[in-house]
């Protein structure tokens, strides 16, 4: 591959990681979200189950279990892997980019020897 065409596949790759970066963002927010609702709604929950006078020890699994909580949770689950994801991508991509910056190097090296 010659210099040129690897300086151009790193500059789409500087491209497509700012979006990456930018869609981040967005995940991190929607994360925290779904985090702050599950946590209003099991507290909430587990509020209503002391006023029922339910034995103390029950109440965390009866408040998780609660459909409304449960589904809160998986959103929140959800949201948690997505951001995984993005984040994972975003390794690959700077992984990616270093090793075409590596070989831009070897390039430019073995050209100052010839």
């Amino acid at each position: 591959m010659e210099i040129a065409q690897l300086e151009k596949e790193l500059m789409e790759k500087a491209r497509w990681l700012t979006v990456k970066l930018g869609e981040q963002k967005g995940l991190v927010q929607d994360y925290a979200q779904a985090e702050h609702d599950y946590r209003i709604s099991l507290a909430k929950k587990q509020t209503e189950l002391r006023l029922e006078k339910v034995q103390a020890t029950l109440i965390p699994d009866l408040a998780k279990g609660d459909s409304v909580v449960a589904g809160l949770k998986r959103d929140r689950d959800i949201a948690s892997g997505i951001l995984d994801a993005c984040k994972s991508s975003i390794r690959s991509m700077q992984a990616t980019m270093s090793g075409i910056q590596s070989l831009i190097s070897t390039k430019k090296e073995e050209m100052k020897l010839v």
